[in-house]
């Protein structure tokens, strides 16, 4: 979407939110907010970086998927491997801030290496008001300075970190088709923006997710962590074939690649939680899935200050594990080209 149909239906989200009491957006836009010529700065600056490591012969990837704490992230280091790494741009939701101003600032600061994503939902204040949550994003997103939304936490089990440290709090429940749920598909409809969703790998979870996506077949929803299946015994029906039948009955279903090692344990149940390995490569039924749909797959890290120091790896693991089995085409388009079109709204080289 352009930003000329962008501003044309920033109103339309009024009705959902003002069924929860929350400000629309008929308010006049800030000055100098949604200017057209800074949304084409920012995209021009990422491009140059992008086309730098494709006219090199690498294979730049876009990290979708990441959580920004300012004062802890260590942005030099992390501009650092991303240089090393061939990795152009991350999406970094800020979390443990009031709004989503942290990542912003961080864009203005190194414009080629990030991109303005609103707030990470993994932290208390979406758990704990999850409606005033959306609606405080609702806000940012007025400012037409953001492009994408950060992920959302609806079914969450506590990461490894936190089980190593015996740290269960984590263990969230916001229900997706609630308000808050309903109102944030309803924005990504309205605004063409996409968003994330952490929504652990479950038969009875399944439904509703369907329903939602079905409500809402204009939002365009990341599913965050292909594959990656906690407790085995409570996803029977989760499979590639499975996958593809949510594609082809979605069109705007993604899914991103931040996934555990072939050999992770989820300690709490002691199974293997990536599913997208055999043997300690990619699975053939999955490879074949991601070639039939490069489309619908994202890179992504995953990346939070607890974990930074194995970014690299982590994103070596994705391109040699995931990525490098696959044709040159269907590589492209999951490393950059489908985050490209996501936060852009154009195609790659359009």
């Amino acid at each position: 979407m352009d930003r000329r149909q962008f501003l044309q239906r920033a109103v339309a989200p009024a009705a959902a939110l003002a069924t929860l009491g929350w400000p629309a957006f008929s308010q006049p836009l800030p000055a100098g907010a949604a200017d057209p010529a800074a949304r084409a700065a920012s995209i021009e600056a990422w491009r140059q970086r992008l086309q730098a490591m494709l006219d090199k012969g690498r294979l730049p990837i876009i990290d979708m998927e990441a959580t920004y704490v300012a004062g802890t992230t260590n942005i030099p280091q992390l501009m650092a491997w991303m240089d090393e790494i061939d990795v152009a741009q991350i999406a970094f939701a800020p979390a443990f801030s009031p709004d989503s101003e942290p990542s912003l600032e961080l864009h203005r600061q190194y414009p080629g290496y990030f991109i303005p994503t609103t707030s990470s939902g993994e932290f208390p204040r979406w758990w704990n008001n999850p409606d005033a949550f959306v609606s405080k994003v609702a806000g940012d997103l007025r400012s037409g300075r953001y492009h994408l939304m950060g992920e959302y936490e609806f079914r969450h089990y506590p990461s490894p970190e936190q089980v190593e440290a015996r740290n269960f709090a984590r263990d969230i429940t916001v229900p997706l088709d609630g308000p808050a749920g309903q109102a944030l598909f309803q924005l990504s409809e309205d605004t063409g923006t996409a968003f994330q969703i952490h929504y652990e790998i479950e038969d009875t979870l399944l439904p509703v997710l369907e329903a939602m996506l079905a409500r809402y077949p204009k939002a365009q929803v990341i599913w965050c962590h292909l594959g990656m299946v906690r407790y085995p015994e409570r996803a029977k029906t989760y499979n590639p074939a499975y996958v593809a039948s949510l594609i082809t009955r979605f069109p705007g279903l993604h899914f991103d690649l931040a996934v555990p090692r072939p050999e992770s344990i989820y300690r709490p149940s002691g199974a293997r939680d990536s599913t997208l390995f055999q043997g300690g490569r990619l699975g053939s039924e999955w490879q074949a899935l991601l070639e039939k749909f490069p489309e619908r797959f994202l890179a992504a890290s995953d990346y939070r200050p607890p974990v930074e120091s194995m970014y690299r790896t982590a994103m070596g693991r994705q391109r040699n594990l995931i990525l490098a089995p696959l044709s040159e085409a269907a590589r492209h388009k999951i490393a950059y080209g489908n985050a490209w079109r996501l936060v852009t709204g154009k195609n790659w080289g359009a």
